[in-house]
């Protein structure tokens, strides 16, 4: 680990029954003290005769790391909704210090004001529930060395006192934030300062879970902070979300309504604010269900109104902006900043070229996807692998590298798979013949699949989309579901599906041997019922819907596979070798 230039301050935030825990984490972070990276304190090392608020006021403002150690006694402690929280999770949202719960004993804390911080033990799981509690300390101690250095690296180029004076973005800015100018300056140039605000339409950051949206709103809001009195952010995924987060507002903006019993009162005071107030800004976070969001906005407002969501339709409600996958370059600069293996201002030509050519062939596997570049970039810094063997590792164990989250961030803490299977599982629910169609996307090139696969094969894929070829209204409403949560993206004129690579591996990925190997063989007979002759080589497909043909070996022959003879060149797919259990990749004609 590099050496740090200063030591910083620790701040303890505990209950007074949890003590003899605070004592034993102590002297698992005495080794942090005695290499100079740390100092401590405590309430208890208030001297008598000393104004107590003064002296803990004057170490809350100082101190670099603040620690709140979580049980439910300290939730029913004054600390827990004082002024003392308050003002420690003022400092981290401004980027001024790392607030890190401290999970002692099993409670439930999420409802809490640090409730979406990302929290140790690193895998969640309360220090005494542990049958080894030293290693559990010891998990604790680690997690705090590598937030030191975090702390090295907080942004301060904002300095607070000229943010507004109303400001509750949950998020430090990203020093790390890399490209999307073309979406900002769309965003700065539509909301520009000086336009009638009153007939702004709000605009709706759209895009697939893990490209970055949130990012681009919080980097909207430091950006342009200047050019409004208030700054309003929300969590919008579900109704209760929104009731909360209004609430919330509404206390923030000190309205009379603030504490009424009936919190939808609350909400109507807020809508109220925002109609009959200008110079504002309000961000609905991850608002993907827009009828629910829309039940929240002013017919009329004043400010502006910026959405994140991955709903591709937004109707007459807002004006959409569509988020796209970095560029291969982007990717590798986002990369090797976020790795550490560049300065985060640093451009791509100061790399090592070795690193910049690597770096790019990740981007590229990694189909250009934040989320997964930044899981890529924390796990590189923390087990100070190279690319190259990164790389290696990820074509080996894909499954479990995109399980993987790592790091300590808490604007997007699930890893690329989990975000995916969630999304999934609501389309389940919403709509299996959309998600049947997801799975046959899964085996197909990602970029350009040709409807007629889907409407000609029909009869191949099941009973929720063999309807399809008689009645394509049930393809268009599929698609809809799938568009709900950018899945897929289906170009009209073209008549063509195309797919997030890494969506289909995640698909894949989770599927049952027996679920697997179904869908590998009713894509190929949709495959050969559509194109019996190799007509797909003609016009349009030859081009974009397959890579360049090459004899492989007949799928057939392949043990636990029997299909018909193939007359096609290079359909995609994975198949599970069954004798030797392990997977291999493949492309499959005849």
């Amino acid at each position: 680990m590099s050496t740090l230039p200063t030591p910083q301050e620790v701040l303890y935030c505990y209950a007074d029954a949890d003590e003899p825990l605070l004592n034993e984490l102590e002297k698992h972070l005495s080794l942090l003290r005695h290499e100079g990276l740390i100092t401590t304190w405590h309430k208890r090392q208030i001297i008598a005769g000393t104004d107590w608020t003064k002296a803990f006021d004057r170490h809350l403002n100082t101190a670099s790391v603040i620690l709140l150690l979580i049980s439910a006694n300290f939730l029913a402690s004054d600390y827990c909704y004082g002024i003392e929280v308050q003002q420690a999770m003022q400092r981290h949202d401004t980027n001024e210090a790392r607030v890190i719960p401290i999970l002692l004993r099993p409670v439930d804390w999420q409802g809490a004001p640090f409730g979406k911080l990302k929290s140790l033990p690193s895998n969640g799981k309360p220090i005494t529930t542990w049958d080894n509690r030293d290693m559990a300390l010891f998990d604790v101690a680690c997690g705090i060395r590598g937030a030191l250095e975090d702390v090295q690296r907080l942004t301060v180029s904002t300095p607070p006192t000229m943010l507004p004076r109303i400001w509750n973005i949950p998020y430090p800015r990203n020093r790390m934030f890399t490209g999307r100018e073309e979406v900002l300056k769309h965003l700065t140039d539509t909301l520009k300062t000086g336009q009638p605000t009153a007939l702004s339409q709000p605009q709706a950051i759209s895009g697939l879970g893990g490209i970055g949206k949130t990012q681009i709103a919080v980097e909207y809001a430091y950006r342009s902070y200047q050019d409004y009195q208030v700054v309003l952010w929300t969590r919008a995924d579900t109704g209760e979300s929104l009731v909360s987060g209004y609430v919330a507002i509404a206390r923030l903006l000190n309205l009379p309504e603030k504490d009424e019993q009936d919190q939808m009162i609350t909400v109507q005071a807020v809508v109220r604010w925002l109609t009959t107030h200008t110079e504002w800004l309000l961000i609905l976070d991850n608002a993907d269900d827009l009828a629910v969001a829309r039940e929240f906005l002013p017919s009329v407002f004043g400010g502006h109104l910026v959405l994140t969501t991955r709903a591709r339709a937004t109707g007459r409600l807002a004006s959409r902006i569509e988020v796209e996958i970095m560029d291969v370059e982007v990717g590798a600069l986002f990369l090797l900043r976020r790795s550490r293996l560049l300065a985060p201002d640093a451009p791509l030509e100061q790399a090592i070229a070795s690193d910049s050519a690597t770096a790019r062939m990740i981007s590229k596997e990694l189909g250009g996807l934040p989320l997964a570049l930044d899981q890529a970039g924390a796990y590189i810094e923390e087990t100070q692998c190279s690319l190259a063997d990164y790389q290696q590792r990820y074509r080996n164990r894909r499954a479990q590298l995109l399980q993987r989250r790592g790091g300590l961030e808490k604007d997007h803490p699930e890893p690329v798979a989990t975000t995916w299977s969630l999304a999934f599982e609501q389309v389940e629910q919403r709509s299996p013949a959309a998600s049947d169609l997801l799975r046959l996307c899964a085996f197909l090139h990602p970029d350009a699949i040709p409807e007629e696969i889907i409407t000609r094969g029909a009869a191949h894929l099941g009973p929720w989309l063999s309807p399809v070829e008689e009645d394509p209204l049930l393809l268009d409403e599929a698609v809809a579901a799938l568009g709900a949560y950018s899945l897929v993206h289906r170009d009209a004129k073209d008549k063509t599906l195309s797919i997030h690579r890494l969506i289909q591996a995640v698909v894949k990925d989770e599927m049952s041997v027996e679920t697997y190997r179904q869908w590998a063989g009713r894509t190929v007979q949709a495959v050969n019922e559509a194109f019996p002759d190799g007509s797909w080589q003609r016009g349009l497909f030859a081009n974009s819907c397959f890579p360049m043909p090459k004899p492989v070996e007949n799928l057939s022959r392949k043990p636990g596979y029997c299909f018909p003879k193939l007359h096609i060149y290079s359909i995609e797919l994975e198949a599970m070798h069954m004798n030797e259990g392990c997977m291999w990749r493949q492309s499959y004609c005849s």
